[in-house]
């Protein structure tokens, strides 16, 4: 019946229990902002202030959490207990073990929560008053039961029990002395005013009645990671007093204890005092003493803040009775103890906030130390049982985690109360608490199974026992025993007679011993009689008994059956509702993303569009800009042909006085005048109007000193010449140009045609093929016939000085949007400088017609450039001469 036989290992996930985890919030009032709401009697919300470390990181949402209830701010102490510590307290009384913690920040109501006032019974006093409320009439006779100081106990008859109790209660009062004038304190006056403590009412019942109960209590705090009693006194010493010593233990230094795993494996507080107590008040004194000692400090949260862990141990130990129902069976090993403990956490908190310094510093180190250990260990079960894994889970860390350490082994319930501050200034440290607490409901503790002492006794034999003690005084108290009583007993007879014979001759004697003999005989064949009737009644009600059993068995295999398909399916109903809960969290996670990334769009959509518009302001800007540049350079373009159209006619009118002087010399010569004609001659050379100097665009080149001259706008067109020398077009005849006058001076290079040895055969001469790259490739009859040749697609010196001819080919598109090709041949001299020129002779002109064109074309058609026409390549050609010069026109075009 000991504890180790409740520690088989759980394989069957459906005999395993979630940690339990109720929250419950504050009072505090209206003048505080509030973090905290009710949103259901699972859900409290947390919504972070702007003023939280939390919102100043960019975490502006509110955040949920869901516990197994949430008692609100009027919620009583009665009903936290009816709610939470009942169910412990029932557990406790069938054998199993409890634990209940109260976790929270520093000024939470934890405490509270646990002891309460006088007037509102928090849950230790409420759990010690139910306990006797229940056991009152079955608690053993006190000192029954001893701690054997290893986490067992003993057990010993009445007969030495009462030795016991005359040493250790009854001596100690009687050898101490009497102080008139200084009563004792009730131990509620020291912790409150004068006002009676409300006692709790409710019982637990259907308790075994054939069993005898007794409760011990120890009380222990964890302090800096240390284990300390708090119960622990100094040894009676009757010469300086009970109050000197009392002294002396309120203010002795403690020694710390230690833990060890006793024969079953269960962690306890070695050398730890543990008092049996009989009723709520001696267990309130234990505790009231305790309490004194503990450690207490003000810090800038609270005026009385915990700075230890307390840990109030109650231990249930029972044990069935002998047959007769007199005392307890004298055997050890058919004792079970059963414990819960009551964990009054001290508060995490931080050191910013609580201003602490020195001593309280090092406490609240070893507090919140003690706190992330717990927080540790529950996040490793929690991994092992969802992921089957084995990790080690580092109990030892820590004093706190190490004593509970069997509780999460499967030894019993495990609860816990979250206590929440409500104020906003606390949001930073309650969204860690809630996240720890909703958590811990994630670990599966095994669930005890029910201690029933199965000795083969017959039941009721408390009750028959006090029956028979009960008669046996009713008669004592009557001096004529009654054999027809209530309850009938198995008595032969009265004592026998004097049988004492004196004289031979007495017969009355032995008469009145044969009477009383057979009156004896006749009793106890009545007595048989009635022994054989009464076997046979019990034979059939045992049959009765035995047949309903039977039937008992096969509804309670039926109704069994029926539960374990209700709890499969109720368990795939969780398994479902935690799935979907997931899915559900999930889909939150999903939309919260979503969200975040319509935001993020939505910023992007705002830059680009601002973008858009910088960038459509630039280029209004750019075309304004454009449009000025524009219409400068039609200004331009006026002025360009103005000057060209002044050009023109200069050169028109420089021709027409040639032609007028040549007319006037053959004039001269046809009427016979030549020596007239001569001295006319030389009196009528006037130099011609020189012709403005046309604009040209120069390029140097890294290799010569050389610029380029290009004549014409068109890019596909122009024709590339030396820096040096201008190219000069000569008339056919062989009549030297005109020498300018000696005033001005003549900046036309010269070309140098006896410098221009190189060989006319056919097939010598070497072209230069200049076809730009967007040149369209046209599949003509008519070709191009160069033997030798260099194609290039950009023109450079060295190119030209190496070649004897020139080619380049232009493409253009006419009115009837037809492609026209016209190569540009010319020759390639050498200059008196040292350059190149080109002197342009002829102009091809390729053109490819549709032949579904509707226009119907004479033989005798002129082709569509005329020969006397100019076009714009013609004029392009054209190169302007530097002083006395002409203008040399191409040769008609072919098509």
């Amino acid at each position: 019946m000991r504890n180790q036989k409740r520690r088989a290992p759980q394989k069957n996930k459906e005999d395993t229990d979630p940690v339990e985890v109720f929250c419950r919030i504050r009072p505090i009032d209206d003048n505080y902002d509030k973090c905290v709401s009710v949103v259901g009697p699972v859900t409290v919300q947390l919504t972070p202030p702007e003023h939280s470390q939390a919102y100043k990181n960019g975490n502006y949402t509110e955040s949920q959490y869901s516990y197994r209830f949430v008692f609100e701010e009027t919620t009583s102490q009665k009903a936290i207990y009816d709610h939470v510590a009942m169910p412990l307290v029932e557990d406790l009384l069938h054998g199993k073990n409890g634990l209940l913690f109260t976790y929270g920040i520093t000024s939470s109501g934890k405490t509270h929560t646990m002891t309460g006032t006088p007037q509102e019974q928090g849950i230790l006093p409420r759990c010690c008053d139910v306990i006797f409320n229940s056991i009152q009439e079955l608690q053993a006779k006190k000192y029954v039961f001893i701690p054997d100081r290893q986490n067992a106990f003993d057990v010993q008859c009445e007969a030495d029990a009462m030795v016991d109790r005359q040493r250790k209660d009854i001596l100690p009062k009687l050898m101490t002395p009497k102080t008139p004038g200084t009563p004792r304190r009730h131990a509620r006056n020291d912790r409150n005013d004068d006002a009676p403590r409300i006692k709790e009412q409710s019982a637990i019942g259907g308790l075994d009645e054939d069993t005898n109960y007794a409760v011990f209590v120890s009380y222990i705090e964890i302090y800096n990671n240390f284990v300390y009693d708090l119960l622990e006194d100094l040894p009676y010493d009757p010469i300086t007093g009970y109050k000197k010593i009392l002294n002396q233990c309120l203010f002795r230094p403690p020694q710390s204890k230690v833990l060890r795993e006793d024969r079953d494996h269960n962690m306890y507080v070695h050398n730890g005092v543990e008092i049996e107590v009989k009723n709520t008040e001696e267990a309130f004194d234990v505790f009231t003493k305790g309490q004194k000692r503990r450690k207490v400090a003000h810090t800038a949260l609270n005026a009385s803040s915990s700075r230890s862990h307390s840990v109030f141990n109650i231990r249930l130990v029972q044990a069935p009775l002998d047959p007769i129902g007199e005392e307890v069976v004298q055997d050890k090993e058919k004792i079970c103890v059963s414990q819960l403990s009551l964990v009054d956490l001290a508060g995490s908190e931080r050191t910013n906030r609580t201003k602490n310094h020195g001593e309280r510093l090092r406490e609240a180190g070893n507090i919140n130390q003690t706190l992330m250990v717990l927080r540790t260990c529950i996040e490793c079960l929690r991994e092992n049982q969802k992921n089957s894994g084995n990790k080690m889970v580092p109990f030892r860390d820590s004093r706190l985690t190490h004593l509970f350490k069997n509780y999460f082994d499967g030894e019993g319930k495990v609860k816990m109360i979250v206590c929440v501050n409500p104020k906003a200034d606390e949001y930073d440290e309650t969204v860690q608490v809630m996240r720890f607490a909703e958590l811990t409901q994630e670990v599966q503790v095994a669930r005890p199974s029910t201690v029933r002492f199965d000795l083969g006794y017959t039941p009721g034999r408390r009750k028959m026992n006090q029956q028979y003690k009960d008669q046996l005084n009713h008669m004592h108290e009557q001096e004529v025993p009654s054999v027809a009583t209530s309850v009938r007993l198995y008595d032969i007879g009265p004592p026998f007679p004097m049988f004492e014979l004196n004289d031979p001759s007495d017969t009355v004697t032995l008469t009145t011993l044969t009477h009383y003999l057979q009156e004896r005989d006749v009793r106890r064949q009545n007595f048989m009689t009635d022994l054989l009737r009464k076997q046979d009644l019990f034979r059939t009600r045992l049959l009765d008994i035995d047949n309903e059993n039977s039937e008992l068995r096969c509804r309670f295999s039926n109704l069994e059956t029926v539960v374990r398909t209700k709890e499969t399916e109720s368990t795939k109903l969780e398994r479902k509702i935690r799935s979907l809960e997931n899915q559900n969290r999930d889909l939150q996670r999903t939309v919260s993303m979503y969200d975040h990334d319509i935001k993020e769009l939505k910023h992007e959509i705002e830059d680009k569009e601002q973008a858009v518009k910088k960038e459509r302001t630039d280029k209004n800007r750019i075309r304004h800009d454009f449009e000025n540049k524009l219409m400068l350079n039609n200004h331009q373009w006026e002025k360009a042909l103005d000057q060209e159209r002044q050009k023109m006619e200069l050169e028109c009118g420089a021709q027409i006085w040639d032609k007028d002087r040549k007319l006037k010399m053959v004039r001269h010569i046809i009427n016979g005048d030549q020596a007239s004609s001569s001295s006319s001659e030389t009196k009528i050379k006037v130099p011609p109007p020189v012709a403005p100097k046309p604009r040209t665009t120069r390029m140097k080149t890294a290799n010569s000193d050389t610029s380029i001259s290009t004549a014409g706008t068109s890019s596909s067109s122009t024709a590339y010449y030396s820096a040096k020398s201008t190219v000069s077009t000569l008339k056919k005849t062989k009549t030297p140009p005109t020498t300018p006058s000696s005033g001005s001076t003549s900046t036309i290079p010269i070309s140098n045609r006896r410098a221009h040895r190189r060989s006319r055969s056919a097939g010598a001469d070497r072209w230069l093929d200049h076809k730009p790259a967007e040149t369209l490739e046209l599949s003509t009859v008519l070709q191009p016939k160069m033997k030798k040749k260099k194609s290039v697609t950009k023109l450079n010196v060295k190119d030209t000085m190496e070649a004897d001819k020139y080619c380049l080919t232009h493409q253009e598109q006419d009115s009837n949007d037809e492609i026209v090709t016209k190569l540009i041949k010319g020759d390639v001299l050498p200059t008196a400088g040292g350059g190149t020129q080109v002197v342009f002779k002829d102009v091809e002109t390729l053109k490819q017609i549709s032949p579904g064109d509707k226009r119907k074309r004479g033989y005798y058609d002129k082709p569509e450039v005329a020969s006397g026409d100019w076009t714009d390549t013609d004029e392009r050609c054209n190169v302007a001469i530097e002083g006395h010069g002409y203008m040399k026109r191409a040769r008609p075009s072919r098509v």
